[in-house]
């Protein structure tokens, strides 16, 4: 793992050094925060989480600041999650995830075009949460050996079959999809993020706040829910007991839908489909702060796995997209290795005051 990080931050480490993270300032009784980092979109570092961490205690303190807005630099991305070289340090991301959710001030992101991994923990974990016709969610972890992190093991689960069926292929929500599965509270189409933005901007209470997000919210021409006809299969399906059963379900199914979702499953790491399962049923029974202690827990294991690296490897370094699992199949994932995984509580992580 630790050479890994080191090939990653060899090829990138000169690329971001002048710039900084994330950019903070106020404008009236309106903080801001925006991520900093476009030419990797977005994707925060141990420098940003800190720098996120400490801005957010100052935001709270501060009498003068009603509310908090951010959003991330350029055109591509929100944030497409954490920087692979900065994984490990789970235990002070989620902290900052915590802290984000339990801040006593409104945040409100803005989680235009690409909102991925991490990204989709900073944007779903702030109270308010804005979606485009162009924003793109998914926590895509199975395809390269980890599991839905960030609080996902929290707001997904609470999507019951849904959240399991998102959570183990990784599939992609887009534009109004994310409304429908509360992935965002608000809907705005992009071109009027600008006045959106400058009008948020002079609110000066939480109720201003809900005020303009109504005037800005585009509710005409509401699309139906792009899975609405898959439901019943989800629910048939991605409600099995174990990550076998889900596939012996769908293969007895054989919809279009049934083989896609096969062909999707196949392509990645049995043992993270095994942990992103077990995660998800453990989690509808915790609440948030229960759901990111665990998360330490099992990430500090499964990093010790190798099945992340053998992924960031195949897809991200030499991008031969055929990464050599350990196990290969599902039959073989050993349960005693889930059970160890399960049963660490070596880490005793804690929320920030």
């Amino acid at each position: 793992m630790q050479a890994l990080c080191r090939r990653i931050a060899s090829k990138s480490s000169r690329r971001f050094l002048s710039t900084p993270p994330a950019l903070f300032g106020q404008q009236g009784n309106v903080a801001t925060i925006v991520l900093n980092r476009p030419k990797a979109l977005n994707s925060y570092n141990s420098e940003m989480v800190e720098l996120l961490i400490n801005q957010l205690y100052e935001y709270e303190k501060d009498d003068s600041v009603k509310l908090v807005l951010m959003e991330g630099a350029g055109d591509r991305a929100f944030c497409a999650g954490g920087d692979i070289v900065h994984l490990g340090e789970i235990t002070r991301e989620n902290q900052l995830h915590h802290k984000l959710k339990m801040l006593r001030k409104p945040v409100v992101s803005i989680g235009d075009r690409v909102v991925m991994g991490g990204g989709m923990g900073l944007c779903c974990n702030s109270k308010y949460r804005v979606g485009t016709e162009r924003s793109i969610f998914a926590m895509p972890e199975t395809k390269i050996g980890y599991y839905p992190d960030a609080g996902a093991t929290y707001f997904l689960s609470r999507l019951g079959d849904v959240g399991m069926y998102l959570a183990l292929t990784g599939q992609r929500v887009r534009g109004f999809d994310s409304k429908h599965l509360d992935f965002v509270t608000h809907f705005v189409k992009s071109s009027d993020l600008g006045q959106l933005r400058d009008d948020l901007l002079g609110c000066c209470s939480e109720e201003d706040l809900l005020y303009c997000l109504k005037k800005h919210e585009h509710l005409d021409n509401v699309q139906q829910f792009s899975l609405e006809n898959n439901l019943l299969e989800i629910s048939k399906c991605f409600s099995a007991a174990s990550v076998l059963e889900i596939v012996e379900r769908l293969e007895n199914s054989g919809s279009d839908f049934a083989q896609e979702t096969l062909k999707t499953l196949s392509i990645m790491s049995p043992i993270a489909l095994c942990i992103s399962h077990r995660t998800q049923i453990l989690s509808r029974s915790k609440n948030f702060t229960e759901c990111l202690r665990m998360e330490c827990n099992i990430s500090a294991k499964t990093f010790q796995l190798g099945e992340f690296a053998e992924g960031v490897r195949a897809l991200l370094i030499d991008k031969d997209n055929k990464p050599n699992w350990n196990p290969p199949t599902l039959e073989q994932v050993d349960n005693a290795v889930l059970d160890d995984i399960f049963n660490d509580r070596t880490i005793d992580w804690q929320p920030l005051p």
